[in-house]
């Protein structure tokens, strides 16, 4: 059962969806990726896409961000989403947008929405046209001083956004998952 480790909410178990369509992200990964954020969390707007429970908008809530998007279509995980809206009682907080990334993604480009933290767990074994699609779409979303992390299996290769403007800054592996840290090219990477 996944648990907000650190912040306001630390130690507070989370609820998860039955069965096995859900793979929370284990605690050393997630301890470590808000290692790499550190203070910067404060006041971020984050985007959680494919988001399971939601633990790592939770936790970056617990943390100190200002706001997270969750975007889910698994019904069992949205209920899951739901009571931990309720048990953390940041309703105010969170927007959980319930159904198809596509078409989640399309809206918050169409209203311009920008995040400073979007995080990205697709299913493991997904297809690389789904990598590709998503590398097409969330680097809109994405402030200009944001920061995208990308959890994908070992076996499978990281991805490269140079063509989209993202810089891949750190790749680290945590047991069978690697998180991808990108953050947009400056003038000084393209020189």
């Amino acid at each position: 059962m996944p648990r907000i480790i650190a912040g306001t909410h630390k130690g507070m178990n989370l609820f998860t969806p039955p069965g096995k369509s859900s793979r929370p992200t284990s605690d050393r990964a997630k301890e470590a990726l808000f290692s790499m954020i550190g203070d910067d969390i404060e006041g971020m707007r984050v985007l959680d896409v494919f988001a399971g429970s939601g633990q790592i908008a939770f936790e970056a809530l617990s943390r100190g961000a200002k706001h997270a998007t969750l975007i889910e279509r698994d019904r069992d995980a949205i209920a899951a989403i739901n009571k931990n809206i309720s048990k953390t009682r940041w309703s105010d907080r969170v927007t959980l947008m319930g159904g198809d990334y596509r078409r989640y993604l399309a809206m918050l480009k169409r209203r311009g929405a920008r995040f400073d933290f979007i995080y990205v767990d697709p299913p493991w074994g997904a297809s690389d046209v789904l990598a590709l699609q998503l590398s097409v779409e969330i680097p809109p979303l994405l402030s200009d001083d944001g920061l995208l992390v990308v959890e994908s299996e070992r076996k499978k290769p990281v991805l490269e956004l140079d063509d989209v403007g993202l810089r891949l800054m750190k790749s680290c592996q945590y047991g069978i998952c690697v998180l991808s840290f990108y953050r947009f090219l400056t003038a000084s990477d393209v020189s």
